[in-house]
């Protein structure tokens, strides 16, 4: 069942209350993770919780936990929701004022929620290639932070499903840098290539997993800038993100994507994927 700890009380996620001048809600002042739960076990775990301790530095909140208290919460979450194949989701922000203003308080304890539920996209049991369009990318300068402030993310995304697509692939000064919530990449002549870690972009925890994974297969891997042309241009495209694993792309602004199925190199990076993560279960 769907569980949340939110500043050490376990409810239910719909009975789940905070207050309305948490800084998170007033201005989404907080970071998060979201990690996917395979047989009960939190995956690549570390890693997360790395990546949320630079991104709470970023914005120079305190982290409330060190790893191991984090890793005994998430224990529990899971334990608590009985759920098998899930994501846990992590949020932090700066706590609740007693007024709405732009200077952070002082002595503010952070507010901390802890949820599980359920993924059905995990479960593997159909991966349809996505339509996705392109879309400019006008967000702020600090990508690699996993802000809770996504009404950018909400935009494109809603705009992709208007336009009967699935998804966004995002676009700044004539380059790819993600999509609305998952890294991209493209293949040309067995080639596998992906903008690079920066500002710009989600250092995606499954993008890094899918690179050694290639890197450790023989494949050849480059990390750059992708130009709209060569995206147009591609023998297949691929997301990622913990949500999705590694997931084909069959068309872009209407124009399919190789056969418009999942092409070899994706069917082998899922494969291995799907390996490793068997081997750590």
């Amino acid at each position: 069942m769907s569980i949340a700890y939110l500043n050490g009380e376990w409810n239910p996620m719909s009975e789940t209350k905070v207050s309305v001048l948490d800084r998170g809600f007033m201005f989404g002042d907080g970071v998060y993770e979201v990690v996917p739960v395979y047989q009960k076990k939190a995956f690549t775990l570390r890693e997360h919780l790395a990546r949320l301790g630079r991104s709470l530095d970023e914005i120079k909140i305190a982290n409330p936990l060190d790893d191991a208290g984090w890793a005994s919460l998430i224990e529990e979450a899971i334990e608590r929701s009985d759920e098998y194949d899930a994501v846990v989701y992590i949020q932090v922000t700066r706590g609740a004022s007693e007024s709405r203003e732009h200077v952070w308080p002082e002595n503010t304890p952070a507010t901390v929620l802890v949820m599980v539920y359920d993924a059905p996209l995990l479960s593997r049991k159909e991966v349809p290639p996505y339509k996705m369009i392109t879309l400019e990318d006008f967000r702020w300068q600090k990508g690699h932070i996993k802000s809770v402030s996504l009404i950018a993310a909400g935009l494109f995304k809603n705009e992709a499903v208007s336009r009967g697509a699935d998804d966004s692939i995002l676009i700044r000064n004539g380059f790819v840098t993600e999509a609305s919530s998952s890294n991209v990449y493209i293949v040309k002549d067995g080639v596998l290539i992906t903008p690079p870690a920066s500002n710009s972009i989600l250092h995606g925890i499954t993008r890094h997993l899918i690179l050694s994974l290639a890197r450790g297969d023989g494949m050849s891997v480059e990390e750059r800038e992708i130009s709209v042309s060569e995206l147009d241009d591609a023998d297949e495209v691929l997301i990622s993100s913990a949500g999705h694993e590694v997931w084909p792309v069959g068309s872009v602004n209407s124009n399919p994507v190789g056969n418009g199925e999942g092409g070899v190199v994706w069917q082998r990076l899922d494969q291995l994927f799907q390996g490793y993560k068997a081997g750590v279960q």
